[in-house]
């Protein structure tokens, strides 16, 4: 598995009732930056999970816990920060 860190677009809403002109001023798009272990990736999207344990415990079945699930269309950059 690699390690990576995944730089990605995503969508955002806003809370509560506000002005329009101050809706049409949030008009961003939210850039955000993921790091995991590399479990899975197909034509339309990556999976990373940053937490991992069973690798050093003999018998026991690898497990992770905090998958995240990434559009191939909403990722910007992909870096590998450590190939395993």
């Amino acid at each position: 598995m690699k390690l990576v860190m995944i730089e990605w677009i995503d969508s955002h809403r806003g809370q509560d009732w506000k002005n329009i002109e101050n809706i049409k001023e949030s008009c961003e798009l939210l850039y955000c930056k993921s790091v995991g272990w590399l479990v899975s990736e197909n034509s339309k999207c990556k999976t990373i999970v940053p937490h991992i344990s069973g690798e050093k415990n003999g018998n026991i079945m690898l497990q992770g816990c905090g998958d995240l699930t990434i559009p191939l269309k909403a990722i910007v950059k992909i870096r590998v920060l450590k190939n395993k």
